[in-house]
């Protein structure tokens, strides 16, 4: 649900931009009492682990030529609790943009709003009205399913109320909306069931590491439930992402492209040249767009290169390093101002 800089208004785009720092500057002021050294490694890994996964796309049932892939919003605000969660996917998602071309920069607001702090905190309301007082397993997965689908539909919303703000659809809104919700239901449950996976798991070995605690025993350390969490990042990134679909995502999908109709006309048009002058300047300076090799030296634009296995391995691999590194210092850089504070 990366959003492109075309389905934006440059006013918008400064607007979410505002509104995404100063929400993640609030957070961050809050976290500094609870950030510990466990806390960091944690965080730093499911971070990678997060955007392992966010590469594998999965083809939607009954939705022909669409795809859709985990956000893992609802899971990182569970076992984290929803401000750790909320500075974890953000992280994902900057990095996303900013070597990997994924998302626009103009949208990386919308998209830190949309994929980020709305979904973690929807998610995890949603997830302890369910569960208060009942840690049951069976409750937990229930209310991890519903807390998955209801926050990815408001992510979806988000997107068509600033596309619609920015005045760049050719459809009505509400058609653009009943289009959105529709599909991305079914990403949803997609995610819900890769959650509740992800917790069924953490039930078994080490329901404690949840922020509210599961119902279960402990089999294994938390350091080797880590190391688990490496190995599984390691297996996503470079293994189950070149398994991968190639459909448009369910955003895509719904005002860009449909390989299932063919005589499908766009359902956006920006002629803004600003906006085109900024998808040529991430297209220069994207260190892997679209997770591949660049096929022209940076500082130009991009061409297509040819894409290869190798290349989608060492982009995931580096990438969930690269969103790892950038958890633990900015988990760092926390601890160190709660130090200098007190």
């Amino acid at each position: 649900m990366h959003m492109a800089n075309e389905l934006l208004s440059v006013p918008v785009a400064t607007g979410t931009l505002a509104i995404a720092a100063g929400g993640l500057g609030l957070i961050c002021r809050k976290v500094r009492e609870v950030v510990s050294s466990e806390k960091t490694a944690l965080m730093g890994i499911l971070g990678a682990f997060i955007f392992a996964a966010q590469m594998v796309n999965i083809q939607l049932p009954a939705m022909p030529g669409t795809s859709g892939h985990m956000v893992g919003a609802v899971l990182l605000a569970i076992i984290l609790g929803p401000h750790l969660g909320a500075i974890v996917i953000s992280s994902v998602v900057i990095v996303q943009c900013l070597i990997f071309q994924d998302g626009g920069l103009l949208a990386l607001g919308c998209n830190i709003i949309n994929m980020g702090l709305v979904p973690v905190y929807v998610g995890y309301f949603l997830y302890k009205a369910i569960t208060v007082g009942r840690f049951r397993a069976v409750i937990a997965f229930i209310g991890a399913m519903i807390a998955c689908v209801l926050s990815v539909e408001a992510g979806a919303a988000l997107v068509c109320v600033e596309a619609g703000l920015s005045g760049v659809l050719v459809v009505p809104f509400g058609t653009f909306l009943i289009t959105m919700l529709g599909v991305h239901f079914l990403v949803g449950v997609v995610e819900g069931l890769i959650t509740v996976a992800v917790l069924a798991y953490l039930q078994q070995v080490r329901p404690d590491i949840v922020q509210d605690a599961l119902q279960g025993k402990v089999r294994l350390s938390k350091k080797m439930v880590m190391v688990t969490f490496i190995i599984f990042t390691i297996l996503i990134g470079a293994g189950l992402s070149l398994l991968a679909s190639e459909f448009p995502d369910g955003l895509e999908w719904s005002y860009a492209a449909r390989p299932d109709e063919p005589e499908f006309k766009t359902a956006v048009e920006n002629k803004d040249s600003k906006i085109a002058a900024v998808d040529d300047f991430q297209s220069k300076y994207s260190v892997l767009p679209d997770y591949t090799v660049r096929g022209s030296e940076l500082g130009k634009l991009n061409a297509e290169a040819e894409s290869s296995s190798g290349w989608t391995s060492f982009a995931g691999v580096t990438g969930a390093g690269i969103t790892m590194a950038v958890i633990w210092f900015s988990a760092y850089l926390l601890r160190k101002r709660k130090t200098e504070v007190a």
